[in-house]
Formats: structure tokens, C-alpha cells, sequence
């Protein structure tokens, strides 16, 4: 026990350790993730239902979504996949987790949509090709260390057409100066979220102003078990973004201040990113 505390004490090396996969995956996270998705009184997991049909608007409003294929990463429960096919698009869902990808399955049935959901990691796993479209969308990017963005972004070029598009949208510098550091001690640690039964929730937030980057650390002591989750965020500025995306054969052809088209300052939040491939 010493070692572990020892160990939850120190600021971890940016990127050393990458857990998103069990934030999705272990059964009672999953359950509390597609609930917060679904939320309509918080952005946590997705933003409210409202927003997301700006989002599609605008998506829709540039690129004319109907007759394209498209493929959504990280489409949790389809909020994304389900508006693009209401808008004639053809769809395909990638996601790792199970538990979502079922909710979004007996949603496209309920509705009569044809959207292929393919369980996997985007990262890793076989991923189809021949859109024209790829999105990743509500900042899902940042939460990548800059070699998983990498890959990424290249898995992304192979996935799309020679005259294709991606859409994602990233955290801008100014979150960051909200972002601080803290410790927090709870029993059950926000309000039964990590775990179905007693557990105690230790939280340790860090900043690394040097690298554009925050951490939420977070060590759950069950009766029976111990585990972590490290949810790392990038933030990026507009030059920055534009240079990984450059680097990875994009060429970006709109910036903007969110995915709902707002104009983009230096006190915005978000940055949009529609780009081609070179």
C-alpha cells in the first residue's frame, strides 16, 4: 500500500500510462458512460441533443452529407451515426465499447436506419475504407498521446478517398488556464460513479503548462481491488493543430470556434477542423 500511495503522490511523465480503453469497458463504467451520453442535464460524455444537431447542421451546411460515406470514430451510443443517415448519408459506427454500440444498434432498428456499427478500437484494430468522409467528434483527440495521434491521423488518411474529408474538433489553449491543480478524498467519489458497491475515490489533478496539457488521475480503492484511470487532455492552439494535421498529409480547410460553425477567437474553448487529404 505504501508504494501504491507513493506512487499516486508524484506527477506522472505526460502520456505514461493510457487507460481510456478501461474507462469504457469495465461493465459498471460503461452503464454510468452511455448514461451520462444520454444525459440532457450535462456535456460530460456528449453534448446535449440540441447542440449535436447544430453540430450536424453545420457539418451538413459545408460538406452535403446526403449520398457519402461516412464513418464516425468513437461513435459511442450513435447520437452522430443517427443524424448523419437521417441526412442520406451512408454510415458506419466505430467504437470500443460494447455496451454503447448495442444501445446504438436498437436505436438504427427502432428507426429503420441502415448503419453498420463495428466494434473495435480505432487505434488497433482493422478499420474499413473508401469514405469520404471520417469524424471525430467532441474532442476524443485530445485524450491521445502525440504517437497515438500519429497513427491515428494516418489510419484516418488510409480509411478515406483520395478527394476525402475529416472533421474533428480539439480543446483550445484557453481551457487550459481553467484547468488547476488539486487533490480530492471521497468516499465514493462522485456519487457511486466508479463503482456499484463502497470504494474511496482519491483525485489528483495535474497541469503541464509546458505541454499544453492537463491530467485527472484517479485511484479507486475497492474492498477487493485497486485501479486507476488516467484521462490525459491535450489542448492545442490553431497553428499547432494545423501542424500535426500537416505533418500526417491534411490540409485544413476550415477553423472555426466549435463544430456548430461559431467564429474562432483566442478566448474559444473549442477548435473545429474540417481538412483534406493532400
Amino acid at each position: 500500500m505504501y508504494e501504491l500511495l507513493q506512487d499516486i503522490a508524484r506527477r506522472p511523465e505526460p502520456f505514461s500510462r493510457y487507460t481510456a480503453k478501461e474507462l469504457w469497458t469495465r461493465p459498471h463504467l460503461a452503464r454510468q458512460m452511455l448514461s451520462f451520453h444520454l444525459n440532457q442535464e450535462t456535456d460530460l460524455a456528449s453534448c446535449r441533443f440540441e447542440t449535436i444537431d447544430q453540430v450536424v447542421n453545420w457539418i451538413d451546411s459545408k460538406l452535403n452529407l446526403s449520398g457519402k460515406r461516412v464513418c464516425d470514430l468513437g461513435c459511442g451510443p450513435g447520437l452522430y451515426t443517427q443524424r448523419f443517415s437521417a441526412r442520406g448519408a451512408n454510415v458506419t459506427g466505430v467504437d470500443f465499447s460494447a455496451h454503447s454500440l448495442e444501445y446504438a444498434r436498437l436505436k438504427a432498428r427502432d428507426n429503420e436506419q441502415p448503419i453498420r456499427y463495428l466494434n473495435a478500437d480505432y487505434l488497433s484494430d482493422d478499420l474499413p475504407t473508401g469514405f469520404d468522409l471520417v469524424t471525430l467528434i467532441y474532442t476524443d483527440y485530445c485524450v491521445l498521446s502525440p504517437e497515438q495521434r500519429s497513427i491515428l491521423l494516418g489510419r484516418m488518411r488510409e480509411m478515406l478517398n483520395s478527394d476525402g474529408q475529416i472533421v474533428i474538433d480539439v480543446a483550445g489553449i484557453a481551457s487550459l488556464a481553467r484547468k488547476e491543480e488539486l487533490t480530492k478524498i471521497e468516499e465514493r467519489l462522485l456519487d457511486g460513479f466508479w463503482a456499484e458497491g463502497d470504494y474511496v475515490g482519491i483525485k489528483r489533478s495535474f497541469v503541464y503548462p509546458d505541454k499544453n496539457l492537463s491530467l485527472d488521475r484517479y485511484l479507486i480503492v475497492e474492498p477487493d481491488e485497486s485501479w486507476q484511470i488516467f484521462n490525459w487532455f491535450q489542448h492545442f492552439t490553431p497553428e499547432s493543430i494545423e501542424s500535426e494535421l500537416q505533418n500526417a498529409g491534411f490540409e485544413i480547410n476550415q477553423l472555426v470556434g466549435d463544430l456548430s460553425g461559431v467564429l474562432l477567437k483566442p478566448e474559444s474553448d473549442l477548435i473545429g477542423i474540417v481538412a483534406s487529404v493532400v
